[in-house]
C-alpha cells in the first residue's frame, strides 16, 4: 500500500513539472512572438516613413487664378476694339478638372474683321517622386518650346526678328510664335505667347482674321498685344 502510494505521488509530481515546463515554453515564445511584432512594426514604420519622404515636391502654387477675371477690361479694349460689354466678360472653357486647368475666349467680329483672345493656365502635377512639380512643368514647358523649334536650354538668336523665339521678363521663361494663313479670301495671324511661372504653365492666343477689304495687320503690333497680356498676368502670379 504504502509503495503504491508512493508510485502516484512520484506521477502526480511528475505531471505538474510537465505543465510547469509546457506553461513556462509558451510563455517564453509569447515573449518572442511580441518581440518580433514590435520589430515588424518599427520596420513597417520605417519603410512608410522612406516611402513617405519620396513624394514629389509640391509646386510653389496649388490654385488657379479665375481666367475671365485675369485680363483687365482696359486691355481687352485695346485688343478687341469696339466690342460691347458682354464681349469683354469672355466665356469660361470647359475643362476635366478645374483645380488643374481653366481658360477664358474673348471674341468680336465685325464685318470684314474678327478678333479673338484666349488665355489658358495649367497647373502641372508630378507623378513621378523623384520629380518636383516645378521640375516637371520645366520639362513639359521645353517640350512645346521645342514643337515650335525653340531651345529653352541652348537658345540662339532668332533669324526672323519676328519669328519664333524666347521673350525676356515674363515668367521664368517664355516664347512668342506667329502663324500666318492666307488665301484670296482671308488672312489670319495667330500670335502664340507662352510662359511657365514655377509649376504653372500659361499660354495666350491672340487671333485676328481679316477678309476682302479688310486692313492686313501688323504683326509686329499683334505680337505686343500678346505679350502685354502674358506680362500681366506673369505679374499676376508675382503679387
Amino acid at each position: 500500500m504504502q509503495r503504491a502510494a508512493t508510485i502516484r505521488t512520484a506521477t502526480i509530481r511528475r505531471a505538474i513539472a510537465a505543465a510547469l515546463a509546457a506553461v513556462a515554453i509558451g510563455g517564453l515564445a509569447s515573449c518572442q512572438a511580441g518581440l518580433g511584432g514590435t520589430d515588424d512594426g518599427a520596420n513597417a514604420g520605417a519603410a512608410a516613413g522612406a516611402t513617405g519622404s519620396q513624394q514629389p515636391q509640391p509646386g510653389r502654387f496649388s490654385v488657379l487664378p479665375e481666367p475671365c477675371a485675369s485680363v483687365p477690361v482696359e486691355t481687352l479694349r485695346e485688343l478687341l476694339p469696339d466690342a460691347d460689354e458682354e464681349s469683354y466678360e469672355g466665356q469660361p472653357q470647359a475643362t476635366f478638372d478645374t483645380g488643374r486647368r481653366v481658360g477664358c475666349v474673348w471674341h468680336h467680329a465685325i464685318a470684314n474683321e474678327s478678333r479673338r483672345l484666349a488665355v489658358d493656365f495649367e497647373r502641372i502635377v508630378s507623378y513621378d517622386p523623384g520629380v518636383s512639380d516645378d521640375d516637371q512643368a520645366e520639362l513639359d514647358f521645353e517640350g512645346r518650346a521645342d514643337a515650335f523649334g525653340i531651345s529653352v536650354t541652348s537658345p540662339s538668336a532668332p533669324t526672323d526678328p519676328l519669328g519664333a523665339r524666347l521673350l525676356d521678363g515674363i515668367g521664368h521663361v517664355a516664347f512668342i510664335d506667329e502663324e500666318l494663313t492666307s488665301d484670296n479670301a482671308q488672312e489670319q495671324h495667330d500670335v502664340q505667347v507662352a510662359f511657365r511661372t514655377a509649376n504653372v504653365i500659361v499660354t495666350v492666343n491672340y487671333t485676328v482674321s481679316t477678309t476682302g477689304t479688310g486692313g492686313a495687320p501688323d504683326s509686329a503690333q499683334l505680337q505686343q498685344r500678346a505679350q502685354t497680356v502674358a506680362q500681366r498676368l506673369a505679374g499676376g502670379f508675382d503679387g
